[in-house]
C-alpha cells in the first residue's frame, strides 16, 4: 500500500491524473483496454476536470477506454445527486470515448436487482469474461464514517459473498443506491483513494493506522488479491496519522 499526503486538492488532482495516465497506457500496451471505474462526491471533481484538459487529455487514447461506476445514486441521469451526472458534465463529455465505451449504472431503473444484474451482465460482456471482471484501476473515495463506494458501517453488503453488485440503503441521502461489492472491489489491478477534508481525519486514521475493524470502517475490506492499493491525501485528511510520509 502506498500512501502520500499532499499540499491541497490542485496537487492531489494533478498526481492523480498523472497516476491514471500510467496506469491507462501501461494497461493498453498490456491487453489492448484501460478498464476504469469511477467513484461519485465531490473530491474528484477536480481530477475529471484535468483529464479532459491538457496535458492529460491527449495522452491516453481514449477510444479504448471503457467506463463504469464503482457506485451510484438510485435517481435519474440529469439529476444533481447522480455521480454518472458530474463525470457526464466534467470530463466525459469533453473527451473522444465510443458512446458505447460508457457504461452508465442503470440505477434509475424500478427494480434495483434486475438492475444490478444487469450492470453486472454488461461488466462481463465488456471485460470478455463470465468470471469476475478485473478492473485495470478502480477510482473510490471515502466518507467521514469510513463507507467507501456505497459500503456502508454495518451492512451485510460488506459480507456479500456472491454478488458483484447489489443494492443498497444507506444512512445518507439519498439512500437507494446500487453498489460494487467487496468481491468485485478486490479483484482490481489497481485501486486509487481520493481523501479530501478535515471532517474524515479520523476515518483515515483509524483505516490506515487502527485495528482492523471492516465492519466499523468498511474502507479497510479493500485488501485486492493481486493488486495494488494507493492512497492519495490531502494535509487536512492526513491529520490524524502518526506517521506523516
Amino acid at each position: 500500500m502506498d500512501v502520500t499526503i499532499f499540499s491541497d486538492t490542485e496537487q492531489l488532482s494533478r498526481s492523480a491524473a498523472d497516476y491514471i495516465v500510467h496506469t491507462a497506457r501501461e494497461a493498453i500496451a498490456a491487453h489492448g483496454q484501460f478498464t476504469l471505474a469511477l467513484s461519485g462526491g465531490s473530491t474528484p471533481k477536480k481530477l475529471y476536470g484535468l483529464l479532459a484538459s491538457e496535458p492529460y487529455r491527449d495522452q491516453i487514447d481514449w477510444s479504448k477506454v471503457e467506463i463504469f461506476w464503482s457506485d451510484e445514486r438510485c435517481v435519474s441521469p440529469d439529476d444533481p445527486e447522480s455521480n454518472y451526472r458530474m463525470a457526464n458534465e466534467v470530463m466525459l463529455s469533453k473527451l473522444p470515448i465510443p458512446a458505447e465505451h460508457i457504461h452508465r449504472t442503470p440505477a434509475d431503473q424500478s427494480d434495483r436487482d434486475a438492475a444490478s444484474l444487469a450492470y453486472t451482465q454488461e461488466m462481463k460482456r465488456a471485460f470478455g469474461t463470465d468470471d469476475v471482471p478485473q478492473f485495470d484501476l478502480i477510482q473510490l473515495g471515502m466518507g467521514p464514517e469510513g463507507h467507501t463506494a456505497s459500503l456502508f458501517p454495518h451492512q451485510g453488503s460488506l459480507r456479500e459473498q456472491q454478488r458483484l453488485v447489489m443494492p443498497v440503503s444507506v444512512p445518507k441521502p439519498p439512500p437507494d443506491r446500487l453498489t460494487f461489492t467487496p468481491r468485485l472491489i478486490n479483484a482490481a489491478s489497481h485501486i486509487l483513494f481520493l481523501v479530501t477534508g478535515a471532517e474524515k481525519d479520523e476515518a483515515v486514521a483509524a483505516v490506515l493506522e487502527g485495528e482492523q475493524q471492516p465492519d466499523e470502517y468498511p474502507a479497510q475490506i479493500v485488501h485486492p488479491s493481486r493488486g495494488e492499493v494507493t492512497w492519495m491525501l490531502d494535509k487536512a485528511a492526513a491529520g490524524k496519522l502518526r506517521k506523516q510520509k
